[in-house]
């Protein structure tokens, strides 16, 4: 195994399918067994569903280990129980109808548990009562933290990594509360934040904090080896929340049809109209390459940024709707050449709907 970063699209793509996809993707297998265990049947489909369901993000969380130096294969594990746990409570509110925030505040404590070595373990489903998993969570959760202890870097950027998905936590928690709430909630979010980033409109900030990207930045190099206070802000300030908005703009601009037949909120219906969006989203893409060009291997992060284009625009709900298919043209071509390399090499980025 190389440890040296990638820096061209084919490099990338060559070696994502050998490295670090296949690895991924084991994990994701031996997560699925330790789900089929639950006892509980209704729980035990929402788990193995999660993890057949959301393949895709922790295959593209993959990606992000070419940072992780010699210490790949102990971020991938780290990263997979992550991902795994985010998706998996996302599952949990999707399917329930209370919409009750300290519910979904106490199961989402598990992120921040996560990050947590040597901590007592919360108690997640102490507002779902009964309510058995047969240990699933915390497996997941104490996975995290026996991998992350070893990662050189990990005391240094331990409170940038938790800063973060505090941030994912309460977007998790507001995006899944009655719908009448959801929109005063986010634009109160944002007014509490907007220091952070003046430009962004309430709406990005919201998908700024909605992406794990920046965290798992933070872990790779965390797990690659010692890196100063100074060096971890700076990282986490290119992903979050730029980046990390431009990331979740994308999923919402694809899921816009089945957002508006299921009556879901979807964060690209707040522009003004196509121009407004496509000039918004190239300024999020501004942001995030300024910020990017400043960190170190640079050029890789460029290209996660140029790849989540392909990623997105190449899905079939895309090519489905020749209105959407019109608006990813253009919005294909803010990614530049490599974007267009990845869109037209989709055979990996192919995105389960």
């Amino acid at each position: 195994m190389s440890t040296t970063v990638p820096s061209n699209s084919l490099q990338i793509l060559l070696r994502a399918s050998k490295e670090t996809i296949p690895k991924a993707r084991q994990h994701l297998k031996d997560w699925k067994e330790v789900g089929n265990q639950i006892p509980d049947k209704e729980i035990r489909e929402q788990a193995t569903w999660t993890i057949s369901d959301k393949t895709f993000h922790c295959e593209g969380g993959s990606i992000i280990g070419f940072l992780a130096g010699e210490n790949q294969d102990a971020y991938i594990k780290f990263m997979v129980a992550y991902q795994s746990i985010c998706d998996y409570l996302d599952t949990l509110c999707d399917k329930n109808d209370r919409h009750n925030q300290d519910d979904f505040r106490s199961i989402h404590h598990a992120l921040l548990d996560s990050l947590s070595p040597g901590e007592p373990f919360y108690d997640y489903y102490e507002h779902r009562q009964p309510f058995d998993d047969g240990g699933y969570l915390k497996k997941l959760v104490t996975t995290c933290r026996e991998t992350i202890e070893t990662f050189p870097g990990f005391t240094t950027m331990q409170e940038d990594m938790k800063e973060v998905s505090q941030f994912y936590i309460d977007f998790q928690v507001y995006k899944h509360v009655e719908k009448s709430l959801r929109e005063p909630l986010l634009m109160h979010f944002y007014e509490t934040n907007k220091h952070l980033a003046p430009s962004m409109r309430w709406y990005e900030f919201a998908c700024g904090t909605a992406s794990t990207l920046g965290l798992y930045c933070l872990a790779a190099y965390a797990a690659k080896g010692i890196r100063t206070k100074e060096e971890s802000k700076q990282i986490k300030e290119a992903y979050f929340p730029w980046l990390q908005g431009l990331h979740i703009m994308l999923d919402y601009f694809i899921d816009q049809e089945e957002d508006r037949a299921e009556d879901e909120m979807n964060f690209t219906n707040y522009y003004e109209n196509r121009d407004d969006l496509v000039n918004r989203v190239q300024l999020l893409d501004q942001e995030a390459t300024t910020r990017l060009k400043k960190l170190p291997d640079a050029s890789f992060h460029l290209l996660i940024k140029r790849g989540l284009y392909a990623i997105y625009l190449a899905d079939s709900k895309v090519k489905a709707n020749p209105r959407m298919q019109k608006d990813a043209k253009v919005l294909l071509k803010l990614g530049g050449m490599p974007a267009k390399f990845f869109y037209y090499n989709k055979w990996m980025f192919k995105r389960k709907t």
